[in-house]
This record gives structure tokens, C-alpha cells and sequence, in this order.
């Protein structure tokens, strides 16, 4: 049968305005995080959801939720490697039970400062190394927010040495590098969900935990641990991750307004992260001690053979070049 010339018509109209319809679809990411809205990283994450809907004239929304709203960090993560929750703000080091490539970013007192750790986040080592790996297991890596040192505190004994360690019951991530950590250091690391850390120290479950400054503080673990030591013992990598599924379903051009949001929130989160947490701190009354590193440090680098056995030496041998 022949189609005249006036359906034909119809029909490429007909094929064009679907076309057209499917390239203005609105997406809605979900995003999950265990911190608390005030949090310098859900700051940044309100940012991100004001300039994407900006940009993309309201095709690509993003709603957050906080608190652990999705559930606790493990079950946020495999929803998001599964691509039923859309995204993620999270530590690298939670990753390592699905991706063991980021353990290499938990190395002890791997970087000295923040310009040290960039200069290994926007290394080609970061990106065949470990941005890669976490995209064949289902993270897509947008950008690495912001790092921190994280630093112990403690419920009743101030800690002015390594010696003050011994037998301290610590929440730590559970990742291997920093259970490694604090087992050589003399403590008793209990990874535990990060949602129940306040009252695990309020009821004296526990000893202390270890954290930044600023998560010590939004958190309210200050409450209950009043006292905080700067050990700077790991730095924590706090990034966006969108699952891979997700993001191989966005149309190329709202994959760069994402990425251009997700730039102009780190810059917030970074100008909110340096605002004066231990002014703040000090100001409350905590007990803020500074113990000499070097002892910390040396019984951190005697735990990297161990790491690299795992790891791998040639992994570990290119982190750690990256930073120099």
C-alpha cells in the first residue's frame, strides 16, 4: 500500500516531536548521604541541586537525603552499584568492600596537606587506578569533593601518645587499611554503622571514634567525646559517585551540566569546610591535645607492607609516586 504524501508528512512530524519530547524527559537524580543537613558536605550538595536545575532549565533535578534517609552507608552503596538509588556523596574509604583499589587512598599519613592530595586526585594514576576499577563495579566517579585528616576522640582519656592508645575500643570505617591502623597502634578498631555512633559513645559501647573536625562537631559527637586529639592519621576523600547505570542513561549534555554543578559545589563545600571548626571546638570547652606524629606516623608506614601485600605493591608503589 502507498502512503500519500500528506501521511508521510504526518508521520516524520510525528517521529520528530517524539524525538523532541524524549530529549526534553526531566530527570530526577536521588542522592543519599549518612551526614547531617547542616553537614559542609550536604551544603555543597543544595548547591549542586541549584545550578543543575539551572542549567539544564529544569530537565535534571536532584533531590537529597540526608541522615541516612536511604539507609545505612553499606545499603545506600548497593543500591547505588545496583541503580536504585541514582547517587551517592560518600568517603572513598567506605567503597573499599566494593571496590578494594580505593583501600591505596586510606595509606596512613599518605599526604601531608590538601595540595598534596589533589595532586594525586587529578593524577592519570587516580584515573586508571582507581576511577576505572569503580566504574566496572558500578560507580561512576564525578569528582572527589574535598579532603580532610581525620583525627581520634575520645570519652574519657585525652590521648597525648601512642602509649594513650592501648586498649581504646575506637569506631573506625570498616576498611582494612585503618583496621590495620589502630590494631597497630594498640586499639581495639569496631567498625559499627555511622548512624549509631552517638549513642554507642554516649552509653559507653565504645572508647571513642575518629573523624574530621567539622563531622566531629555537626554530628554532636562533641557531646559525648570530649576530647579530640590531631592525629591527622588518614584523609578522608569525600566525593560524588553516580551509579554507572545511571549515568549511561543520561543524555551526554545533561552528563555536563552534572559535572559543571558538581565543580561549583565543591568549591562551596571547600569554602564552608575551611571556615574555624577548631576555633568553634575550643570554644566549647573540648579538651584538644597535639601529640607529637612522628611516633604516630612511623607505626603507620610499618602497616603499608601489610597493605601492599594486599593491594599490591606496583598499586601502592604509584599512589604513593603520585604524591610526591
Amino acid at each position: 500500500m502507498r502512503m500519500s504524501s500528506g501521511a508521510l508528512l504526518a508521520l516524520v512530524m510525528l517521529v520528530a516531536t517524539i524525538g523532541y519530547a524524549s530529549a526534553q524527559d526531566v530527570y530526577t537524580l536521588k542522592i543519599g548521604c549518612v551526614l547531617d543537613p547542616q553537614h559542609p558536605l550536604l551544603v555543597g550538595g543544595r548547591r549542586m541541586a541549584e545550578v543543575a536545575e539551572k542549567e539544564s532549565g529544569g530537565r535534571l533535578r536532584i533531590n537529597l537525603y540526608p541522615s541516612s534517609q536511604l539507609g545505612g552507608q553499606r545499603e545506600v552503596l548497593q543500591n547505588v552499584q545496583a541503580g536504585v538509588v541514582d547517587g551517592v556523596l560518600e568517603a572513598t574509604a567506605t567503597l573499599t568492600n566494593f571496590v578494594p583499589q580505593f583501600g591505596v587512598i586510606d595509606l596512613p599519613y599518605l599526604a601531608k596537606d590538601q595540595d598534596t592530595a589533589f595532586r594525586l586526585f587529578d593524577s592519570p594514576v587516580f584515573e586508571q587506578e582507581l576511577v576505572k576499577p569503580a566504574a566496572a563495579a558500578g560507580f561512576r566517579v564525578v569528582h572527589v569533593w574535598e579532603v580532610t585528616f581525620r583525627n581520634v576522640y575520645t570519652r574519657a582519656r585525652p590521648i597525648n601518645s601512642v602509649a594513650d592508645m592501648k586498649g581504646l575500643k575506637l569506631r573506625v570505617i570498616p576498611s582494612p587499611s585503618y583496621i590495620a591502623l589502630f590494631r597497630a597502634l594498640g586499639a581495639a578498631p569496631t567498625p559499627m554503622a555511622f548512624g549509631e555512633v552517638y549513642t554507642a559513645l554516649q552509653q559507653g559501647v565504645i572508647d571513642g571514634a575518629e573523624n574530621d573536625a567539622v563531622t566531629y562537631m555537626t554530628t554532636k559527637h562533641m557531646e559525648v567525646a570530649r576530647n579530640l586529639a590531631l592525629t591527622s592519621h588518614m584523609m578522608l576523600a569525600n566525593t560524588f559517585f553516580i551509579s554507572e547505570q545511571v549515568w549511561q542513561r543520561l543524555p551526554d549534555d545533561l552528563k555536563e551540566v552534572l559535572k559543571k554543578a558538581s565543580l561549583e559545589a565543591r568549591a562551596t563545600e571547600r569554602a564552608k569546610r575551611d571556615a574555624k571548626a577548631l576555633d568553634d571546638i575550643r570554644v566549647a570547652g573540648i579538651n584538644v591535645t597535639q601529640p607529637d606524629l612522628a611516633p604516630f606516623t612511623a607505626v603507620g608506614q610499618q602497616t603499608y607492607k601489610e597493605l601492599a601485600e594486599r593491594l599490591g605493591n606496583d598499586l601502592v608503589s604509584k599512589v604513593v609516586g603520585a604524591t610526591k
